[in-house]
């Protein structure tokens, strides 16, 4: 079995499946905390959601650290020589990593005056932005190394028949007589 990277591999890529909670936990903490930053100190709901999006922001970070040893396993298990989707790779590792430990800052802030704060305070709001922003940044990295680039996509086997599907790539990395023969076809 090949993907669409330059060397054989085989098996599928391992984090992405693992990657919709973290995405959505930084998301619901940063839409929790404007909430409550917005119904202030005076509101006993402003206080749940303070309160929610901890929780919901320990829990993400705790299977943010599966995703990011998976998506390690992942980065050695398909290898790619192609410069251009190297520098996404690298943006897509930079971004997480960093999303990653401002998202341990936030929830160390967050311990910290979860006792004395009766609403989201403005520095962890704005850390919270910051990482749903970011984690946003890095999964449109991620989703563009494998949409656009191939990457850990890997040719799977008919249900039917012995022969392989083509990886999502294969017709973008066609030899110059496939595509005159493709284009032949289709009238042009």
């Amino acid at each position: 079995m090949t993907g669409s990277s330059d060397q054989p591999r085989g098996g599928r890529a391992l984090h992405p499946p693992l990657t919709d909670f973290p995405i959505a936990a930084y998301i619901f903490a940063a839409a929790f905390d404007v909430i409550s930053a917005i119904g202030g100190p005076h509101r006993s709901w402003a206080t749940q959601l303070w309160h929610a999006g901890t929780f919901v922001l320990i829990g993400g970070l705790a299977l943010c650290l599966l995703t990011m040893l998976s998506g390690f396993v992942d980065l050695l298990r398909f290898p790619v020589s192609r410069p251009r989707v190297n520098r996404l790779i690298a943006a897509h590792v930079a971004t997480m990593a960093g999303v990653f430990m401002i998202g341990a800052g936030d929830i160390a802030w967050r311990l910290s005056e979860y006792q004395t704060q009766s609403s989201t305070p403005a520095g962890i709001l704005l850390l919270s932005l910051l990482a749903a922003a970011g984690v946003s940044a890095g999964a449109a990295c991620g989703g563009t190394l494998v949409f656009r680039h191939g990457v850990g996509v890997t040719a799977v086997r008919n249900p039917g028949g012995a022969e392989p599907v083509p990886p999502v790539r294969a017709a973008v990395v066609a030899t110059p007589d496939q595509a005159a023969r493709h284009r032949l076809r289709r009238g042009r």
